[in-house]
């Protein structure tokens, strides 16, 4: 539509300026045996005869002069014409120098790049909530294409190894001792204590059948052939004493924090706290079972597989209307806008580092700016190129005709006074 509007517009004025040159080339013809007649107060007719015949020259001229830049006049390979085909390599190189070292020279480019704000531009546009919204669903969207082209069986991997790595460089002995450790410090495994006691106090009616068969083991170690004569009433009335001060004994230590049995439980943790930072045996012990832990294929292929989980739950997330990949993202450009526009500090933080990186780049890489304009207008053809610069500045070309016929209708007039 742009290039419509030039070629019109361009045809408008050559029409504009080539009816100049008729009329004036009528004018010529009309007033050329009119002689020296006076029209009006101090013109002639000979006045008007000396303009339009310049006038006429003039507009010949420029029309030459504009011309011979894009083609030969009237298709005569005049020398020096059809300027710009011929000289398309040249014109490129030329153009290429120019804009890399004078338009955009590294000077210039840090001189408007210095005046420009990235972080006072980000929070004038995130001033809006609509641009907040739009910058979190972008980001959702381009978290999830990146997740969408990672390749499913390289980051399983890349997961697996450093998962197993990192797990098989850790001291686990050290570190469920520091564990425990902050656990008997805290007092919580009080609660733990607590839970298990309980527990067992409940769980110790469901086993009767295995105190019994204990205590009948007892009774055939100490009496030997003559525990048979004991009664299976007293191994019965045995089994439910012994199965009630289990019982009691458990549900007085879990309600008493003073009961022998915690304290030994407690000295026992404290020790197993000792042991596990300290002995180097059970460490190693502790270490090997972890590495045989680590090494076995099932605990890879499960480390794996949580990629495979974390991606369907990216990208099921991402494509809801209540994600919450989206309200995170949403939150944290929010916090991120506040804190831009509290801190000034901050902003000319971002500027700066902004800044340095561009003209970095811009430095490294300013030598190219030439090359590729004039890679790109030697890969035109001349007529092309030609074209292209008629079209943008054949408009303004077409004044110089207008100027040249009108302007030398003037200086005619001035020649023919001053030889009269």
């Amino acid at each position: 539509m742009m290039t419509d509007d030039k070629v019109r517009a361009l045809r408008r004025m050559k029409m504009i300026a080539t009816g100049a040159f008729l009329l004036m080339t009528a004018i010529f013809f009309a007033t050329n045996h009119l002689g020296n007649q006076t029209i009006a107060w101090v013109i002639r007719w000979d006045h008007i005869n000396a303009f339009a015949e310049a006038a006429m020259v003039g507009a010949l001229a420029d029309w030459f002069a504009v011309v011979a830049l894009f083609r030969h006049p009237l298709g005569i390979p005049i020398w020096h014409t059809a300027i710009i085909p011929h000289k398309k390599d040249e014109i490129g190189r030329n153009l290429g120098n120019f804009v890399e070292t004078r338009l955009l020279s590294v000077e210039n480019l840090q001189t408007e790049i210095g005046r420009f704000s990235a972080a006072n531009a980000a929070v004038g546009y995130l001033a809006q909530p609509e641009h907040r919204q739009r910058a979190a669903e972008l980001l959702t969207e381009a978290i999830a294409t990146i997740v969408r082209q990672l390749d499913d069986e390289q980051v399983q991997s890349t997961i697996a190894e450093a998962a197993t790595g990192k797990l098989k460089d850790l001291d686990a002995s050290e570190l469920l001792g520091n564990g425990l450790e902050l656990i008997v410090q805290s007092g919580r495994h009080q609660q733990i204590i607590d839970s298990a006691l309980t527990y067992l106090a409940q769980w110790a009616p469901t086993r009767r059948d295995m105190i019994r068969e204990f205590i009948e083991r007892s009774l055939q170690r100490t009496l030997k052939w003559g525990s048979k004569l004991v009664p299976d009433a007293v191994v019965e009335r045995a089994t439910d004493q012994v199965l009630t001060a289990l019982i009691e004994v458990l549900q007085q230590a879990a309600a008493d924090p003073a009961h022998p049995m915690r304290e030994d439980l407690n000295s026992r943790a404290e020790e197993w706290v000792h042991r596990l930072k300290e002995d180097d045996e059970l460490g190693e012990k502790v270490n090997t079972w972890k590495n045989d832990l680590v090494g076995n294929p099932n605990v890879r292929d499960y480390i794996a597989g949580l990629w495979t989980s974390l991606k369907q739950w990216l990208l099921a997330d991402a494509a809801s209307d209540d994600s919450a990949m989206k309200g995170y993202a949403l939150r944290g450009i929010e916090s991120f806008h506040r804190r831009l526009t509290e801190d000034a500090e901050l902003r000319e933080t971002i500027d700066t580092k902004l800044r340095s990186a561009v003209i970095s780049v811009v430095s490294n890489h300013h030598s190219a700016i030439g090359g590729v304009i004039s890679r790109i207008v030697d890969s035109w053809d001349g007529q092309r190129l030609s074209r292209e610069i008629e079209l943008n500045l054949g408009r303004d070309l077409q004044y110089i005709r207008l100027n040249g016929t009108f302007i030398g209708g003037i200086v005619g007039v001035l020649i023919h006074l001053m030889k009269g």
